[in-house]
């Protein structure tokens, strides 16, 4: 769906606040294939009967893989979700990114919120067969921010948390060396403090929909994913 398309979704004013965010990783209970919400909202639930708020957030904080999510307004028409790197030694296998743009437009409807990177990487997966090398290549990075009604509801209506309270997810791509080469023009516009809608939604038509239709990524989306459930400060 380009940017255009979303003018046609629903509008809404209620996508939950901005500001400061504290993440929770969520592996122990998501595999990638499945989430045991029921499981997530057992932990979640009975660290709050026994914390106060500010006390929660200072347990989220030594958590391994924890990850603190601000967002800036970047120009007229982009944020820019900063984003800090995680701690633990699960780290290693993640690709550094620092922040992504998206869409101020994607905050006045309901729909989730997605931005793009392509950043330099120290470390790739490469299947069950071969696993994760520590190696010198380039990485898509999505972002997913799943702030639809629906889901800021359920989480309000299933935890005591005063404020927003949502999902926020990265998929990384591991870039081989003709992938790159086609996704490359994109790089620098990625970086650009002008970034626009219009050149996100080249991206999404000239970029990521024809990378995601070849047969690789057809039968190997993603190398890999990082999921948190994030709560705001």
């Amino acid at each position: 769906m380009g940017i255009f398309d979303i003018f046609n979704s629903k509008k809404t004013s209620n996508v939950g606040s901005l500001g400061v965010y504290h993440g929770m990783d969520l592996r122990e209970w998501n595999d990638g294939y499945k989430s045991d919400e029921k499981g997530i909202l057992k932990f979640i639930k009975a660290k709050l009967k026994s914390m106060s708020d500010d006390e929660f957030i200072k347990f989220l904080k030594n958590r391994d893989l924890y990850r603190k999510f601000t967002h800036h307004e970047a120009n007229d028409e982009m944020n820019k979700l900063k984003v800090t790197e995680p701690k633990g030694l699960s780290s290693l296998a993640l690709t550094k990114f620092d922040w992504v743009f998206y869409p101020k437009i994607l905050l006045e409807r309901d729909s989730n919120i997605i931005g793009f990177k392509i950043t330099d990487s120290d470390v790739a997966y490469e299947g069950k067969k071969k696993g994760m090398k520590f190696k010198k290549g380039k990485t898509l990075v999505m972002l997913s921010q799943d702030r639809k009604q629906e889901y800021l509801k359920y989480w309000e209506k299933n935890l005591s948390w005063q404020k927003t309270v949502h999902m926020m997810g990265f998929q990384f791509v591991d870039l081989d060396d003709d992938e790159y080469k086609f996704l490359k023009p994109y790089e620098n516009k990625f970086k650009n403090k002008n970034f626009n809608n219009e050149a996100w939604d080249d991206f999404i038509s000239n970029g990521h929909n024809p990378l995601f239709a070849t047969e690789k990524r057809k039968a190997y989306p993603i190398n890999r994913f990082q999921t948190y459930l994030v709560f705001e400060e």
